[in-house]
C-alpha cells in the first residue's frame, strides 16, 4: 500500500503532464494555421473564428463546471474533461468541415474548462495549507512547460504525420493519460477509507455550510479574485498571442530566433511557479497567516510584471526587451500560481472548484479582450507600447483589487477538541 507521501508525489506528477497536454492541445492550431488555411482554403478571418472558438468556450464553460467538479471530486471530473477533450483534438484531424471544426474547437474548450478548477481541489484534498504552495507552484508550471514544449514538439510531429497526424497523437496522448489517471489517482477520502486511517480530528477540514452558488456572488472575496485575476490573465495572453509578432515587428527577428526567445521567457515563467510556491511556504512557516502570504506574492508578481512591461514600452534596446519580458513573465507567472493558491486558502476543500471556476471567468474575459485591443492599439499607433502600457495599468489595478478586496475567512465552526474520527 502506498503511503500518502507516495500519492502526494503521485498527485503533483499527474497534475503536472495534465496541464502541459492541456497547453499542447490548445496551441496545436496556432502551430497548424497556415497549413489549414492553404489546404482547405479557410481565410484569415474564418481562421481568426476558428481560434477564438476555444477561448470563449473556456470562459463561458467556467461558471456551470465548477459547481459540478464540486460534486463529482477532482478524479471523476478531471478525468471525463481530459477524454472529452482529447476526444474532441483527435477528431479535429479527422475532419475537413469548416463548421464541424469550429464545433471541435468549442468542445475542446468545454473540455479543457475543468482541468484547472480540478487541479486546485485535488491539492487542497492532498496538501496541508502550509505545504500547498510549492505543490501548486511545480502544477502550474505546467502553464510555462506547455507553451514552451509546443512550437518544437507539435512542429516534429506535424513533420511526419501531417497536421492531421499531429492532431491524431496528440488526442491519444490525452486518452492514455485520462486511463491513467482513472486507474492510479485516488482521492485522499478513498485512500484513507480504504487503508482504515485514523487522523486527528483538528486535522480534518472545517466544514462551512452549505451556500447556494450565486450566493458567492455576495462575498467580497469572491471580487477580489475575480477582479484580481483579470490582470493576470489579460497579461499572460498579450504575451502568448502577441510576444512572437512584437519581436518580429519591432526588432525584425526571424521565426527561428522568435521561437528561442519565447521559450526563454515561458522558462523564466516556470521558474516563477515554482519560486512562488517554496515562498508561500516559506513564509507561512516564519508564522505569517496563509492568506496574507499569498496576498503579499500575488500583488508584488502583478506590481513587478506591470513595472518591467512599462520599462518594456519606452526600451528598443533589443537584448534589454528579452531580459525585461523574461523578467515580465516571471513576476505574472508567480502571481498566476498565487492566485489559486488563494482560491484554497479562503474557501473549504468542497468549494475550491466553485469557486476558482468564477476566479478563471473573470480571466478569460479579460483574457479574450487582451489580443483584440492589442491588435488595434498596435494598428492604430504603429507600435506596441501603447499595448504594453495599457497592460500594465490593467495589472496594477489588479493588483489594488487584491489587495483592497482579499480578507481572511471567518472561522465559522470552533477549533475541534482533541480527538480522533476515521477520515472519509
Amino acid at each position: 500500500m502506498k503511503t500518502i507521501k507516495s500519492y502526494q508525489t503521485l498527485t503533483i506528477v499527474f497534475l503536472f503532464l495534465i496541464g502541459v497536454v492541456n497547453y499542447l492541445d490548445r496551441s496545436a492550431l496556432s502551430i497548424a494555421n497556415t497549413s489549414i488555411q492553404k489546404e482547405l482554403a479557410i481565410t484569415p478571418g474564418e481562421m481568426g473564428v476558428l481560434l477564438s472558438a476555444f477561448s470563449v468556450a473556456y470562459a463561458f464553460s467556467q461558471l456551470p463546471l465548477g459547481a459540478l467538479i464540486d460534486r463529482l471530486g477532482s478524479k471523476l471530473a478531471l478525468g471525463g474533461s481530459l477524454i472529452l477533450w482529447s476526444l474532441a483534438q483527435g477528431a479535429f484531424g479527422l475532419f475537413s468541415g469548416y463548421s464541424h471544426m469550429i464545433g471541435l474547437r468549442i468542445l475542446l474548450g468545454i473540455g479543457e474548462a475543468p482541468v484547472f478548477p480540478s487541479a486546485a481541489k485535488a491539492l487542497s484534498e492532498w496538501f496541508d495549507t502550509q505545504e500547498r504552495g510549492t505543490a501548486t507552484g511545480w502544477v502550474w508550471s505546467s502553464t510555462c512547460i506547455g507553451p514552451c514544449l509546443a512550437p518544437p514538439l507539435l512542429t516534429l510531429f506535424m513533420v511526419h504525420l501531417g497536421w492531421r497526424g499531429m492532431f491524431i497523437l496528440t488526442g491519444v496522448i490525452g486518452l492514455v493519460l485520462a486511463a491513467c489517471w482513472l486507474k492510479f489517482y485516488r482521492s485522499k477520502a478513498q485512500y484513507m477509507a480504504a487503508t482504515g486511517r485514523v487522523e486527528p480530528l483538528a486535522q480534518q477540514p472545517v466544514k462551512a455550510p452549505r451556500l447556494r452558488w450565486a450566493a458567492m456572488f455576495k462575498e467580497r472575496n469572491t471580487w477580489g479574485a475575480f477582479l484580481g485575476f483579470m490582470g493576470v490573465i489579460y497579461m499572460i495572453w498579450l504575451n502568448l498571442t502577441w510576444l512572437p509578432g512584437y519581436f518580429e515587428r519591432e526588432h525584425g527577428l526571424d521565426l527561428y530566433r522568435t521561437a528561442w526567445v519565447v521559450s526563454l521567457a515561458y522558462l523564466c515563467g516556470a521558474a516563477g511557479t515554482i519560486v512562488a510556491g517554496k515562498a508561500c511556504d516559506r513564509l507561512v512557516a516564519r508564522g505569517m497567516k496563509s492568506l496574507a502570504s499569498r496576498k503579499l506574492m500575488v500583488i508584488l508578481g502583478l506590481i513587478g510584471g506591470a513595472l518591467f512591461t512599462l520599462i518594456v514600452a519606452y526600451t528598443t534596446n533589443v537584448v534589454a526587451c528579452v531580459i525585461l519580458l523574461c523578467l515580465t513573465m516571471f513576476f505574472i507567472s508567480i502571481s498566476s500560481a498565487t492566485a489559486w493558491m488563494i482560491v484554497n486558502t479562503i474557501v473549504p476543500s468542497e468549494r475550491v472548484a466553485s469557486f476558482g471556476s468564477i476566479q478563471n471567468f473573470g480571466g478569460y474575459l479579460a483574457g479574450s479582450i487582451a489580443p483584440i485591443l492589442t491588435g488595434f492599439s498596435v494598428q492604430q499607433s504603429g507600435s506596441f507600447s501603447s499595448a504594453f502600457v495599457i497592460s500594465a495599468v490593467v495589472a496594477a489595478c489588479s493588483a489594488l483589487a487584491y489587495f483592497t478586496l482579499l480578507k481572511e475567512p471567518v472561522q465559522k465552526v470552533p477549533v475541534a477538541e482533541a480527538g480522533v474520527r476515521v477520515a472519509g
